[in-house]
């Protein structure tokens, strides 16, 4: 991966790009201060999302991965699309199910956002490069794809803990990305989760 070196600019405002259907927005860019600068040798993709898996793995990699002399932290989120019921798609009511498929998709923008805000507050005070990009669509396939976009050293994502059954029938996101990402993946359990997993060893 080329070395790059860090800049003192941040940019917080939001820029859209259109990638076929799906949306994605560059929420936050900040660097590192200008007595800090260091080349940057190791992007590190953080998969982030409103369940404390998540801020576990975020507080995990802050004590035990993340170098701030090295490292562009790109955090990443992932809405769902909304979608109109399929007996509702047409007819008189699908301008009303519209409007509200159109009210929910703002108020799950603003909520990617706001989360992206806050985890990127606690590495900018800390004096990280970091980049903060909220997208939309499946999770797997959307962090999947951002990780080789970027050419990511590493992906750091939380795991739900999920049985076997649910992660047979919803399917496991951290399962995915390890074997999709042609990067290291490291997934964050939580403490329970790694007990019981000893245990049937």
């Amino acid at each position: 991966m080329s070395t790059t070196t860090a800049q003192t600019t941040q940019t917080t405002q939001t820029t859209q790009t259109q990638q076929t259907d799906k949306t994605e927005d560059t929420v936050l860019t900040t660097t590192q201060d200008a007595e800090a600068q260091s080349p940057i040798t190791r992007v590190v993709v953080m998969a982030i999302d409103q369940s404390p898996h998540s801020q576990q793995a975020f507080d995990w990699a802050l004590k035990n991965f993340l170098r701030k002399e090295t490292d562009l932290v790109v955090l990443v989120n992932v809405r769902p699309i909304p979608s109109i019921p399929g007996p509702y798609a047409i007819g008189a009511s699908y301008m009303d199910f519209s409007e509200v498929v159109t009210s929910l998709e703002e108020q799950h923008r603003v909520a990617s956002h706001t989360l992206l805000q806050d985890f990127a507050a606690k590495l900018k005070a800390q004096n990280f490069a970091c980049k903060a990009i909220a997208m939309r669509g499946d999770a797997r396939d959307e962090i999947v794809r951002k990780v080789a976009e970027l050419n990511s050293d590493a992906l750091i994502i939380g795991s739900r803990g999920l049985g076997v059954l649910k992660r047979t029938i919803l399917g496991s996101v951290s399962d995915y990305c390890s074997h999709h990402c042609h990067c290291t993946v490291i997934i964050v359990k939580e403490r329970h989760e790694q007990h019981e997993h000893q245990k049937d060893k």
